[in-house]
């Protein structure tokens, strides 16, 4: 992420919320988060690889998902939301381009860029 757009934007306050949950989910349901750094123009997040892709392309390339895998999703997707819950987060961008896949076929919540804090 470029720092001179973060702050052009005003969405220093953003990168801080998806670092902060990031480090503080450890939970089976949220992106790993690997190591954060930055250079003189850029921040990095480094996130754990998910070969399974996102919901999005998923229902992209089905067209129709199977009921009992759409069933399979939503159960899983309540207990991800569920959890950020638990840790008194709001997610509030959840769509299927922030809904990762893993390689057995579960689910992973991604960007959290506008996500609040419940304190």
């Amino acid at each position: 992420m470029k720092k001179s757009e973060m702050i052009f934007k005003n969405q220093l306050g953003h990168v801080r919320a998806e670092r902060d949950i990031l480090v503080n989910a450890n939970c089976p349901w949220v992106v790993e988060l690997k190591c954060s750094f930055q250079d003189e123009n850029n921040l990095y997040l480094v996130m754990e690889f998910l070969r399974g892709g996102d919901l999005m392309t998923l229902l992209i390339k089905q067209d129709i998902i199977p009921e009992k895998d759409a069933k399979f999703y939503i159960a899983e997707l309540v207990l991800a939301v569920e959890s950020i819950h638990k840790l008194r987060y709001i997610h509030r961008d959840l769509k299927p381009d922030n809904i990762l896949i893993d390689e057995n076929g579960h689910l992973k919540l991604s960007d959290f860029g506008l996500c609040k804090h419940m304190g």
